[in-house]
């Protein structure tokens, strides 16, 4: 490297040190940001880990978020067979429906693979808990974005991947139809 280059360099360095670079980012709270989201976007997604227990901790605490209901009412789920959804309605309002008629919807799924996490009926349950402490007219709904397959009526005729690949086709379309 050239002497002159090299000053230059350092000169500029020492320059933009002087003058104040930026303040480095500070950290906010991942609830404060999911609700600035809100502020400009009308969805907002949210990835998943899955099975990750401190994210569904937090989804709780976004979900018993106050200012969270005010902004949202549809929260769209990938763990959720929409041939339940009409009792997923009722069970997260609050209602006296089966526990065991609402697993269905996340334990019957096109992309099952393996039991389904316990957290997922936890994060079912927190969305009905939070909506017990909401005005009916004001409650958050859990909408069920995988497609509608009964398996009971199914399973005689899959076989092999092949054929739940077929199925497993339809997830993404209908996902973006719900959404």
């Amino acid at each position: 490297m050239k002497p002159t280059f090299l000053l230059i360099f350092v000169y500029a360095l020492v320059q933009a040190a002087m003058c104040g670079a930026p303040r480095p980012p500070e950290p906010v709270s991942a609830v404060i940001a999911v609700l600035r989201a809100f502020e400009n976007h009308d969805i907002v997604m949210i990835g998943e880990i899955h099975s990750n227990k401190q994210e569904y901790d937090w989804y709780r605490t976004l979900l018993t978020t106050p200012e969270f209901a005010d902004r949202v009412d549809d929260i769209v789920v990938e763990a959720g067979n929409s041939l339940y959804q009409e009792f997923v309605d009722h069970y997260v309002a609050g209602e006296n429906i089966p526990l065991e008629q609402v697993q269905k919807a996340w334990r019957n799924t096109v992309g099952l693979s393996g039991p389904p996490s316990p957290l997922i009926e936890d994060f079912y349950k927190a969305v009905r808990e939070a909506n017990l402490r909401r005005p009916r007219r004001h409650q958050l709904r859990i909408v069920c974005g995988d497609p509608a397959i009964d398996w009971n009526l199914v399973s005689d005729t899959v076989k092999g991947l092949h054929t739940v690949s077929l199925y497993s086709t339809r997830r993404d379309p209908f996902y973006a139809q719900v959404v």
